[in-house]
C-alpha cells in the first residue's frame, strides 16, 4: 500500500523472507563487513538530519504547505496561523502578507491625526512651461519628501495629477471656442505600507496654463516607495489632457488624452481621445481599477485608479465644445442651448478626516453662440467652467490652496474650512464669438495635483515576545530533538531570542541556536538550529512542542518558519 507521508509503495516486513545480508549474496568477490550495512536510526548532529529539516523547510515553502509532516518530525512554514498555540502566545503578531510572526504590534490610527498634504508651490506659473501648443506636459513640479511618523505602518494615500488646460477660442469667427480640460488621474490606497520613520519622495504636477498657442496638460504627480509593496513601488496621479482648441493655430482641435481626457474644440473631429490612467498606472490588487462606464462619484474614499474621458463638440442649434472628463465620471456632450459639463471628481474625507470633500473635476465646455447663461455650470471637483458669447477669458481650475494651508507643514492646518477647496480639477475652455476680436479667448489654467498621506495603521515593536507551537504527537518516547529556525532575528542569539523543546509539554528543555548563514543569498531570511537531550516522564502521551521566547528586544525580530526533528 502507498505509504501517507512519501506516496511510495509500503512493503511489510512479512513480504521479506530472507532479511540477512551477506557478502554472499551482494557479490560472489565483495568484502563487505556487517558493519558497513547498518543503518543508524539515532538523531546525530551530522549535517544530514539538519539538511532534512532544510529540505522540508524549503519544500513547504515551494508547495505553499502550512505544516509539513515528517516520519519523525514537523516543518511549518507560517502560510497561516495553523500549528500554533496562538492563545498562549504574547506579543507575537502575524503578518499574513509576508507569513511572519514578529513582535511587531499594530493599531489602527484615528482619521484625524498625522495628516500632511503637498501641492504644487501657489499655482503660479513660470516662463519655463511648453509653447507648443496644447498637449504638451507641463514640465513645473515641485520636490517634497513624506517622512513617516516614528509609528506609522501604513497611511491612507491620494495622489493626484495637474489639471490640464482649457483650450484655445480663436478670434475672427462667429463660433470659435476652446474646449475643457480634463482632471488630473486620481489614485487612492487604503493602508499603504510604509516604514516609521522612512522617506518618501514625492513630485507634485502643476496643473497645465493657458498659452499663446492652446492650454498645456497637467504634469503627473507621483508618491514613490523606496521599499517594494503589494501596490508597487511608484504610486502615479497621470497630469490631465488640455482640452481642443478651435480649428487651432496647430490643428490641434481635439483634446488630449491624459489622467483624465480633455473635449473636443471644434465639431469636425469625431474620435475622443479616452483617459489614460487606470490603462497606464493600475494598481494592483485594487479592483475596480478605474473603468468609468457606470458613475463612481457618489462613492466615497472608492479605491483605484481613475479617470474619466472628455466629450465631442457638437453643433446643434449653437455651437458647443466638449467638455473635460473627471475622475468620478465621463463628460456629458452638450445640446440646443446646452452647456457641456464636466465630469464629476470623486469625493474623500482624508483632507481631516470627516468633511467629504470632491477633487479632480473636469473643465467646462464653451460656446461661441450665446446660450442663456455665461458660463456652463461648474462640474463638481473644482473644474473650472467654460465660457460662451463673449471674447473673455474662461476660468481656471481651484489651482491654488487657500489659508491657511501651507506646503508640508507638520502638522497641517486643516479643517471644515476646506470643503469648498479642490485640486487637480481641469480649466474651462474658452470662448470667442466677437468676430472682429483680436485678442484670442484663452481656456483657464488647470489646477495643481495634489499628495495626501494620512496615518493609518500605526506600531511598535514589543520587547518581549513569545511563540509556542501546538503539540505533535510522537510514536515512542524521544530522547533528543533538533530545531532548525528560519528568521530574520536583529537582536542577540541565545541571549534575547531564545529556543526550547517539551516532550511533556510541561519540562522546557533549553536550545543553544548556531548561525547556520543566509537560507538564499546574502541577505533576508538566516537559517538557526540546535539540538538538545529530552527530560520529562513523557507518559502517558509523548507531547512535543517547540517554544520560542524573546526578551529585552529592541529591534523587530521575524520568525518565518520552525522544523522541528525527534528521535
Amino acid at each position: 500500500m502507498p505509504n501517507p507521508n512519501t506516496g511510495l509503495t509500503q512493503i511489510k516486513s512479512t513480504d521479506i523472507t530472507d532479511g540477512i545480508i551477506t557478502d554472499a549474496k551482494i557479490s560472489p568477490s565483495a568484502n563487505i563487513t556487517s558493519t558497513k550495512t547498518g543503518i543508524a536510526t539515532d538523531l546525530t548532529d551530522t549535517n544530514n538530519p539538519f539538511n532534512i529539516g532544510v529540505l522540508g523547510f524549503k519544500h513547504a515553502v515551494n508547495e505553499g504547505l502550512t505544516i509539513f509532516n515528517l516520519v519523525d518530525g514537523i516543518v511549518d512554514e507560517f502560510h497561516s496561523e495553523g500549528g500554533i498555540d496562538t492563545s498562549e502566545n504574547s506579543n507575537a503578531t502575524y503578518d499574513a502578507t509576508s507569513d511572519f510572526y514578529s513582535n511587531d504590534s499594530t493599531a489602527p490610527s484615528p482619521a484625524t491625526t498625522n495628516i500632511q498634504a503637498f501641492w504644487h508651490n501657489d499655482g503660479t506659473f513660470n516662463d519655463n512651461e511648453s509653447t507648443d501648443g496644447g498637449g504638451a506636459s507641463n514640465n513645473e513640479v515641485s520636490p517634497f519628501t513624506y517622512t513617516a511618523p516614528p509609528t506609522a505602518k501604513a497611511v491612507d494615500l491620494l495622489v493626484i495629477g495637474g489639471g490640464g488646460a482649457g483650450g484655445l477660442g480663436v478670434t475672427g469667427s462667429m463660433v470659435g471656442s476652446g474646449g475643457g480640460g480634463g482632471a488630473g488621474g486620481l489614485v487612492y490606497i487604503e493602508n499603504f505600507p510604509v516604514v516609521p520613520g522612512g522617506t518618501y519622495p514625492i513630485t507634485v504636477g502643476a496643473g497645465g496654463q493657458d498659452e499663446p498657442n492652446g492650454g498645456t496638460s497637467g504634469a503627473d504627480t507621483t508618491f514613490t516607495s523606496p521599499t517594494p509593496t503589494p501596490f508597487g513601488t511608484s504610486i502615479v496621479g497621470e497630469g490631465g489632457g488640455a482640452g481642443g482648441n478651435y480649428n487651432g493655430p496647430t490643428g490641434s482641435e481635439y483634446g488630449f488624452e491624459g489622467g483624465s481626457s480633455g473635449g473636443h474644440g471644434w465639431a469636425g473631429v469625431n474620435a475622443l481621445e479616452e483617459f489614460t490612467q487606470a490603462t497606464n498606472h493600475p494598481i494592483p490588487g485594487i479592483t475596480p481599477a478605474g473603468d468609468n462606464a457606470v458613475d463612481q462619484s457618489p462613492s466615497l474614499n472608492l479605491q483605484g485608479s481613475y479617470g474619466g474621458d472628455g466629450a465631442q463638440a457638437i453643433l446643434s442649434g449653437e455651437y458647443v465644445t466638449g467638455a473635460g472628463g473627471g475622475a468620478g465620471e465621463n463628460a456629458t456632450n452638450g445640446g440646443s442651448n446646452t452647456y457641456s459639463v464636466g465630469g464629476a471628481g470623486l469625493p474623500y474625507d482624508i483632507a481631516d478626516g470627516s468633511t467629504p470633500i470632491v477633487y479632480a473635476g473636469g473643465g467646462g465646455g464653451a460656446s461661441g453662440y450665446p446660450i442663456p447663461s455665461p458660463y456652463s455650470p461648474e462640474a463638481p471637483g473644482g473644474g473650472g467652467r467654460g465660457i460662451g458669447g463673449t471674447n473673455s477669458q474662461a476660468e481656471p481650475a481651484d489651482a491654488t490652496p487657500q489659508s491657511p494651508l501651507l506646503n508640508g507643514t507638520s502638522p497641517p492646518q486643516f479643517g471644515p474650512q476646506i470643503a469648498a477647496l479642490s485640486f487637480g480639477g481641469g480649466g474651462g475652455g474658452g470662448g470667442n464669438n466677437g468676430g472682429s476680436g483680436t485678442t484670442p479667448a484663452g481656456g483657464g489654467n488647470g489646477g495643481s495635483g495634489v499628495v495626501y498621506a494620512s496615518v493609518s495603521i500605526t506600531g511598535s515593536n514589543s520587547s518581549s515576545m513569545t511563540l509556542i507551537s501546538d503539540t505533535f504527537t510522537a510514536n515512542a518516547t524521544p530522547s533528543k530533538a533538533r530545531l532548525v529556525l528560519f528568521a530574520e532575528i536583529p537582536d542577540d542569539l541565545n541571549t534575547d531570542i531564545n529556543a526550547s523543546v517539551t516532550r511533556d509539554n510541561t519540562t522546557f528543555n533549553s536550545i543553544t541556536l548556531k548561525d547556520e548563514g543566509f537560507q538564499a543569498g546574502s541577505s533576508g531570511i538566516k537559517i538557526f538550529s540546535g539540538s538538545t537531550p529530552l527530560t520529562g516522564s513523557a507518559s502517558p502521551q509523548v507531547q512535543l512542542r517547540w517554544k520560542i521566547v524573546g526578551s529585552s528586544l529592541t529591534g523587530q525580530n521575524k520568525i518565518h518558519g520552525v522544523a522541528l526533528q525527534w528521535a
